[in-house]
């Protein structure tokens, strides 16, 4: 550093020292604009801290009812998918991606004696046997009591719905499950749990019931059925199918081994097989205890979904993620982020950003005018000083410099005692939940907090550089006193 730079620097300092010589009427002022500058970016952390809380509490509900990524057929006909294991975990492999499930859904409708609800029904999989089960983290945490759907017959319902039903757990329900071909297969459902999340218009929608049940009334797949009839002369097998093939065909079946239906082998056992490699169904026929025995396939419904649901770490790489998913499923599948799912939620939350910009760029503005002040009345009090300094061959840009390092300090330190102020008051909230808010009103119990120390720091860098090189205007000031004139004041 240079000589004048010291010089300029150690002036500076002596200026904004507490024990300094100035007259006492400046004090006051300075201590002012420090106090507003500190209260402007309590304010400004405060601000950004709630609404980031408040999108992200609001931006986990909405996922939690749709996921980050759907993966859907990209012909909108297409009556869902087969499910495909090595699809699976070579999307669940991909960088960022946090878990991928199947994914089941259907319109629906609830009745009781005295209502009737249309609904959306989300089929779950807590324990999927090839290790891509449903991710129930929000469902799990919004919770009220009773418990997940474990089995074909629980229906987990909002706390908003079963208020509007009159239903509470362990009560018996009607459910209409609306297919695809506008075919309606009623259920009765146990209500096994009551949730709510906050999120009204989504809790009114949304019901959780066992995947399988979904599964099982789609209307996918293909169906082996061997009907036996056996008499004292004479016994009588029959294979028979229904369902379609992925080509919308009905199945075709074969015996293996090959059988002679009318004197069969009682020492093999026979299978019949229906269908495609990709979604057969086999019933099975055999001899025990001097008779013949037939067992029904199970059906092919299990190895149907509606699509596969990705969920990943952060939100900032679903843009990303979505192009390598892209890139990594066939060409008959599409993506749909959640941004596009809920794209009137997501609009929403962005416009916060908008009262976030706008708080910051009025406490900037208040500090800055109350620094100008500040510094204008310090230039005003120390006119002699600067005087003298001219005098003694100080050049404009120095005095400039000096003006300007001393308000960098007042602002400084303001910036300092809003860091604390705000820091404090935010990590009271989160700790505490202290202040308190109407669900109904604002989806959320409590008033969110959520600390992002990188956007934070970007944010004060902006608010200090704007505030340090506005100071050069009254500095600038500065150098329109003249040592003669400045001089002859007492």
């Amino acid at each position: 550093m240079s000589t004048k730079g010291k010089i300029t620097r150690r002036i500076a300092n002596r200026m904004s020292n507490a024990n300094s010589s100035a007259s006492s009427w400046a004090k006051p002022v300075v201590r002012i604009a420090t106090a507003g500058i500190a209260l402007g970016l309590g304010l400004i952390i405060i601000s950004t801290a709630i609404v980031q809380g408040f999108q992200s509490e609001i931006r986990d509900l909405v996922i939690g009812f749709g996921s980050h990524i759907q993966i859907i057929p990209i012909d909108p006909d297409n009556d869902g998918i087969v499910l495909n294991s090595d699809l699976l975990s070579e999307i669940n492999d991909l960088n960022g991606v946090k878990s991928v499930a199947p994914l089941y859904v259907n319109a629906g409708l609830l009745e009781t004696n005295k209502a009737l609800k249309g609904v959306s029904v989300k089929g779950i999989d807590l324990e999927d046997s090839r290790g891509f089960s449903s991710n129930s983290d929000m469902i799990s945490e919004a919770l009220i009591y009773g418990k997940l759907p474990t089995e074909k017959s629980d229906v987990l319902i909002s706390a908003p719905l079963a208020k509007t039903l009159e239903l509470d757990t362990n009560d018996r329900i009607s459910l209409y499950l609306v297919i695809k071909n506008e075919d309606v297969k009623p259920r009765v459902v146990r209500v096994c749990g009551i949730y709510e999340t906050g999120l009204l218009e989504y809790d009114e929608r949304f019901i959780f019931v066992q995947s399988s049940l979904l599964q099982e009334v789609s209307n996918r797949g293909v169906q082996a059925v061997i009907y036996l009839t056996e008499t004292s002369d004479r016994l009588d097998i029959r294979g028979a199918s229904f369902g379609k093939t992925l080509e919308g065909e009905a199945p075709l079946g074969r015996w293996a081994p090959e059988i002679e239906l009318q004197n069969p082998d009682t020492s093999i056992e026979y299978a019949w097989i229906v269908g495609s490699s990709e979604v057969q169904d086999t019933a099975h026929l055999y001899h025990s205890e001097d008779t013949w025995h037939a067992e029904a396939g199970d059906g092919s419904w299990t190895l149907f979904a509606d699509g596969y649901e990705v969920y990943i770490d952060n939100f900032a790489d679903l843009a990303t993620i979505d192009d390598e998913i892209l890139y990594t499923i066939p060409h008959t599948f599409t993506t749909n982020k959640i941004t596009e799912q809920s794209r009137e939620i997501f609009s929403w939350l962005g416009m916060l950003d908008l009262n976030v910009v706008v708080i910051i760029g009025l406490m900037v503005l208040i500090s800055i005018i109350n620094m100008v002040s500040a510094l204008l009345i310090v230039i005003l009090e120390r006119r002699s000083q600067v005087g003298l300094l001219k005098a003694l061959g100080m050049r404009d840009s120095s005095v400039i410099r000096l003006f300007v390092q001393y308000a960098t300090r007042i602002i400084g330190g303001g910036f300092l005692i809003g860091n604390i102020l705000g820091l404090t008051v935010c990590i009271i909230q989160k700790q505490t939940g202290l202040i308190t808010l109407d669900p109904n009103a604002y989806y959320v119990s409590e008033v969110p907090i959520l600390f992002d120390f990188s956007r934070l720091m970007f944010i004060e860098g902006i608010a200090f550089s704007a505030c340090v090189v506005s100071m050069l205007l009254p500095a600038w000031y500065s150098t329109r006193i003249h040592p003669s004139t400045a001089l002859r004041i007492k």
